[in-house]
């Protein structure tokens, strides 16, 4: 059932403690993984295809494996008109607000003492991308993994994502594929998927940098193979906070938590407030969706992992927010712009009554592929700059040298590098 807990400076951390437990993975997790990544590093493809069979219940053939662009685009024809309208309506939006961040990035200082700074950027040259696909065909993760690539004009994108057991979802993920710009398609999922794009097979060729979401096995995947590729952050099972008090529209905060809840049985739905009233109220109405939900996996996932916390104190409130740092915070209340200035950890941020977190995941541009298991409080969510890396460019001359000159050589001179002052003073003239 849906927990009422009352929280105060002495029992938050009891608080934390219960989330916690509920959101880490568990060694067992971490030794299938492992198995797993080793079997498709010593097997390659025939592991894939081994694997896809066990764990999906799907039969592939190494033709298949591999969906290059000129068949994604044939897809497109074969779904329908209105899903594609929303999947480049839904792409523009990402690109708009990429752009912005890239824009960012083409800044530049110059300096009196004769140099000057320009930041430039690069793209990576092959990404692999991550869709989860188990419980749902998550059309709105390709767009989100993938525009922003193509707006940092990453060469080579690669989207791995579980096969599909009936044509019209295969269909669904070609096309969204194609739109969001990807060059590649594998049918792979879960860990074995991550372990390709970090190893390669017979047939895939690896990639410099993973990004993505996923199950507990994907985000424990991700973080063994770091050792050898860079990737992301750990992008887990769905987490919502929602902050809301007796002005706020209830139906739609509770549905929201169902949708959220709708991810998987381990998504983490809480909605904390400073009202007895407003607590009660939601705590009564998630209570009984909970029980008269069509998908099981929400009910599942509100009977197990919902919480109601009415807290004593402003402070306890956004102290609760900041230790969980959650994937998603949505601010349902009048004093919204008080309570954002207090709260510093969060993957995304929606304010207003009845904008719903869903409105993230489907039209805002931002992205919602997020830290989560607590990571929010040290990662930014997915954007255009996870697909670069820059490089600061200094130019300057012997001017530059000489007017530097006084500054440099006490902090060369206090490290003891004999040969930075000798070069330092051979570019400034001094030595022959």
């Amino acid at each position: 059932m849906v927990k009422l807990i009352r929280a105060n400076r002495e029992n938050i951390e009891e608080i934390i403690a219960e989330i916690r437990r509920k959101i880490q993975i568990s060694e067992d997790i971490y030794n299938t993984v492992n198995q797993i990544i080793n079997d498709v590093r010593i097997n390659g493809d025939e592991a894939l295809i081994r694997l896809s069979k066990s764990l999906d219940g799907i039969e592939i053939v190494p033709e298949e494996i591999i969906i290059n662009r000129e068949a994604l685009r044939e897809a497109l024809g074969k779904v329908d008109a209105k899903l594609i309208s929303a999947l480049k309506k839904l792409r523009k939006n990402i690109e708009r607000v990429e752009r912005c961040r890239l824009r960012a990035l083409s800044q530049g200082v110059k300096f009196r003492d004769g140099y000057a700074v320009r930041l430039s950027w690069k793209p990576i040259e092959a990404v692999g991308c991550y869709a989860p696909g188990g419980r749902a065909t998550y059309l709105s993760t390709i767009l989100m993994t993938g525009v922003p690539g193509k707006v940092a004009g990453v060469p080579r994108m690669v989207l791995a994502t579980p096969p599909k057991k009936n044509r019209d979802d295969e269909y669904g993920v070609m096309a969204a594929a194609y739109i969001a710009g990807f060059d590649e398609l594998l049918w792979i999922g879960g860990a074995q998927a991550i372990a390709a794009l970090a190893y390669g097979t017979q047939r895939i060729r690896p990639v410099r940098k993973i990004l993505g979401p996923g199950n507990r096995y994907v985000v424990a995947a991700k973080q063994i193979v770091q050792r050898d590729i860079d990737v992301d952050f750990p992008a887990g099972p769905t987490e919502l906070v929602v902050i809301v008090d007796e002005t706020s529209d209830f139906k739609t905060v509770a549905y929201d938590m169902a949708a959220q809840a709708e991810h998987g049985q381990d998504s983490m739905t809480l909605a904390i407030t400073l009202s007895e009233i407003a607590g009660e109220k939601l705590f009564r109405m998630l209570e009984e969706l909970s029980n008269i939900l069509d998908s099981e996996t929400a009910r599942k996932s509100l009977q197990s992992n919902s919480y109601v916390i009415i807290a004593d104190d402003l402070e306890t409130l956004c102290k609760l927010v900041d230790k969980i740092a959650p994937e998603h915070l949505v601010i349902s209340a009048k004093s919204s712009r008080k309570i954002l200035r207090q709260i510093s950890n969060a993957g995304v941020v929606t304010v207003g009554k009845n904008l719903p977190s869903v409105f993230i995941d489907y039209y805002s541009g931002t992205s919602h592929v997020l830290p989560t298991g607590g990571y929010a409080a040290t990662f930014s969510g997915l954007t255009v700059l996870d697909y670069v890396r820059t490089i600061s460019i200094v130019s300057g001359s012997k001017k530059s040298v000489v007017n530097a000159r006084r500054i440099m050589e006490p902090l060369i001179i206090s490290e003891g590098l004999n040969l930075h002052l000798q070069v330092l003073r051979v570019a400034a003239g001094d030595l022959n």
